[in-house]
């Protein structure tokens, strides 16, 4: 069991996924943050513990103060960027343009406009989604695939 922003993941801590990422968080100072997408049946991380990850489908940098950025390798499309800290902080591109702003800190998780606090989330479920429009939803089911891979961790 792990608690992130009072909120408490049993089997697994999937706090955000989007645009078919998922966003696992450990505890740490500052918390860990690791980053997979799947593709074709197998997992392509993009981020390992706040540190960058070379792959097949995105460009990953970061900068001198610990900024993780994430841009589509083909066409350059900004995906998302993490501030790892106490009070780490997500920032997801949008479709035509702007950010989708996320925090998670001791006390929530919050993305947009949508907070959750105090609540429980199963080894099946992540806490929130967010798409590249800017929807938000909340407690999504995490697919077999995804499940087992987190499950022989």
């Amino acid at each position: 069991m792990a608690r992130f922003g009072g909120n408490e993941f049993t089997g697994f801590s999937v706090p955000l996924m989007f645009e078919g990422r998922y966003f696992i968080l450990e505890p740490g100072d500052p918390p860990l943050v690791t980053v997979f997408v799947e593709r074709e049946g197998q997992p392509v991380f993009e981020v390992m513990k706040n540190r960058p990850v070379a792959n097949l489908l995105t460009q990953v940098s970061m900068n001198a103060t610990g900024v993780v950025t994430v841009s589509e390798k083909v066409s350059g499309r900004f995906l998302y960027k993490i501030r790892p800290g106490s009070d780490t902080s997500v920032a997801f591109g949008k479709l035509g343009g702007g950010e989708i702003s996320a925090r998670i800190t001791d006390r929530s998780i919050q993305a947009g406009d949508t907070m959750i606090q105090n609540s429980a989330f199963s080894g099946e479920m992540t806490g929130l989604v967010v798409d590249a429009t800017g929807s938000i939803g909340i407690g999504a089911k995490l697919p077999p695939l995804v499940r087992s891979w987190l499950s022989s961790q």
